[in-house]
């Protein structure tokens, strides 16, 4: 599959860059951010800054709308004094949570790859376009 450049020379997989683009609005979101780590008490003051302190773990992005019945996807991150810190995305706070994971189980048929392989590069993605947009607001 053939990916789109962007200004900072990375590919990104089109069918990503509308939900990668809302979930870097996301750091503006007072439901979510700043956000505290309860056992060394770092603050995370927003998404950019949240994924530029942590770590991402294997399993960084869990739908749960079957266990609970609602809409609602769960990120694991780990702080840097080890502790496993969690975002909670629900259709308040991520408003197309159903068509992300519709167009990921879509990416996965259609590439021929695990869906967890395809969250892992829609992560990983994410997190690149986090940081870059990040460091050239500010820059």
């Amino acid at each position: 599959m053939e990916y789109s450049r962007t200004r900072e020379g990375f590919n990104y997989n089109p069918r990503f860059l509308e939900f990668i683009e809302l979930f870097a609005k996301i750091g503006a979101d007072s439901r979510i951010f700043p956000k505290k780590c309860g056992t060394c008490g770092a603050l995370f003051r927003s998404f950019p800054d949240y994924i530029h302190s942590t770590e991402p773990l294997a399993h960084g992005l869990q739908d749960y709308s079957d266990v609970l019945d609602v809409p609602r996807t769960m990120q694991y991150r780990n702080c840097r004094c080890g502790s496993t810190l969690t975002i909670v995305f629900t259709k308040e706070v991520y408003p197309i949570l159903d068509r992300f994971w519709e167009m990921l189980g879509k990416e996965s048929k259609e590439t021929g790859q695990p869906l967890k392989e395809v969250v892992s590069e829609f992560r990983d993605q994410c997190n690149r376009y986090i940081i870059a947009h990040d460091s050239a607001q500010t820059e």
